[in-house]
């Protein structure tokens, strides 16, 4: 068995791109198969080599791992003219010389008489045996749709059929000499030996021609799966509002790759069971195309966001540190430094974005530290907050150990002895070590920071305050 993902490099890997080539892989590892990666760049207005590049980084990103490839169809150019040479030569297609005017008139033809516009088909016999019209060579090749009825097996919409007499003579060599769509991805899965075809539902309407040119190679017709549209939360089209950002996009948002992978997974299949958190090879052990879901699936941001979370939870800090390493920016400190700090924080983040604006208090000096207007309003209240304030400085300042348990009951019997509730010493400690009015336990923080920030930044506090 081998399957192939076969983007066109117009763009970024969109999501719904990235989900069907995660679909390939996940065929091709349940079933002992491979997968290849072909790169689809014969479109040489649209085609950029920045974008095949991308494409190839956000797949490695996401852990696609394809077993050949990746191969440039801008490679292969004469291979297709050649195999377009043979079907003219076996009948099979035909050179149409036919103009641009000519072929306006027909349009304009069947627009007054309401039926919809098919090539009529005149250059089938018009120049049969004529190498060229009136000294000029220019024409494209178009393959021959003969009546019939084109029938196929889907794995996931099931029994598909379409008629011929619907189907154009289609263009197979443009004149330009490139080829078309239509030519180019049917000779490469001939050639690499593709026996399933998973695509987009985009793609089903472009089956039918495959199909009759597979046969007319005389090539076995591979296995067709049409994986169902992607909508947004909207029940629409997956716009940039709803989702349809790219899998670079979500990576620079602070999503890690193994949550976007287990995300994508799930859009459209299950793997028998409620568990939500899936990784790549468990999912590949139950996999099949079969088993997608027919409707179109639904892309809930939220989820997305809540499946991170859940991803970020449970990797150690060894594993988080890479991806976390670019959101942390000029203040990066080695692991060492901020191992503790990332498994305090982590589980209090939904993104790596998030995650790293917790943790920049452990990373700024001192005098950096940026109160937040808000907690300021509301936790330095009252004419005594210095006096409490100075009173906390040095209690911790003589605290030993200077551990969790010892802090809090320093800060508790200071509260105690001046008959006030604990909160009116942590919230404004709080505002203090870290400027904002949440974080994660105070105590912690503080052992993590060490006595002698703490008491520099209470200080600091202190001279605000006075």
């Amino acid at each position: 068995m081998k399957l192939r993902f076969a983007p066109s490099p117009t763009g970024f890997l969109h999501v719904g791109g990235a989900r069907t080539a995660i679909f390939n892989l996940l065929h091709a590892r349940r079933h002992g198969g491979k997968m290849l990666l072909r790169i689809e760049d014969t479109d040489v207005e649209r085609s950029k080599q920045h974008h095949a590049e991308q494409i190839v980084a956000s797949l490695q990103w996401l852990g696609v791992e394809w077993d050949e490839g990746p191969f440039y169809q801008s490679d292969r150019l004469e291979l297709y003219r050649a195999r377009a040479g043979e079907l003219v030569a076996s009948g099979k297609a035909y050179r149409c010389y036919c103009t641009v005017e000519e072929l306006e008139a027909e349009r304009n033809a069947a627009e007054k008489a309401g039926i919809a516009y098919r090539y009529s088909g005149r250059c089938r016999a018009r120049f049969v045996g004529a190498a060229a019209l009136s000294g000029t060579d220019e024409h494209i090749i178009r393959f021959k749709v003969d009546p019939g009825t084109i029938a196929f097996h889907d794995l996931i919409r099931g029994d598909v059929q379409f008629e011929g007499e619907l189907i154009d003579d289609f263009v197979l060599l443009r004149s330009d000499r490139n080829p078309t769509y239509h030519l180019s991805v049917v000779v490469d899965d001939i050639d690499m030996q593709i026996t399933h075809v998973a695509r987009g539902d985009d793609h089903l309407s472009n089956t039918p021609k495959h199909i009759l040119l597979f046969r007319a190679f005389g090539a076995d017709v591979p296995v067709f799966a049409h994986l169902p549209l992607i909508l947004g939360s909207d029940r629409k089209r997956l716009s940039k509002r709803t989702g349809a950002t790219s899998a670079e996009e979500y990576r620079d948002l602070g999503i890690v790759p193994q949550a976007l992978f287990n995300f994508l997974v799930l859009l459209g299949w299950n793997p028998g069971h409620d568990q939500e958190l899936i990784n790549a090879n468990d999912a590949a052990g139950v996999f099949d195309l079969s088993d997608v879901n027919k409707a179109p699936a639904i892309f809930d941001a939220e989820k997305l966001l809540w499946m991170n979370g859940q991803y970020m939870m449970r990797m150690s800090s060894d594993e988080l540190y890479p991806h976390l390493v670019p959101f942390l920016g000029e203040r990066v400190k080695p692991l060492e430094e901020i191992r503790a700090v990332i498994e305090l924080h982590k589980s209090r983040a939904r993104t790596l974005k998030e995650l790293a604006a917790q943790i920049e208090p452990f990373l700024v000096a001192d005098d950096a530290i940026e109160y937040d207007a808000e907690a300021e309003k509301k936790h330095l209240k009252g004419e005594d907050v210095a006096a409490r304030m100075s009173e906390l400085r040095d209690a911790l300042a003589n605290t030993q150990p200077f551990d969790v348990a010892t802090t809090e009951q320093s800060l508790r019997a200071l509260a105690e002895s001046r008959g006030l509730g604990a909160a009116k010493y942590i919230h404004p400690l709080r505002l203090a070590l870290t400027g904002r009015g949440a974080s994660p336990p105070i105590f912690d923080v503080a052992v993590l920071l060490g006595k002698e920030k703490t008491v520099a930044r209470l200080d600091r506090l202190l001279a605000k305050l006075r």
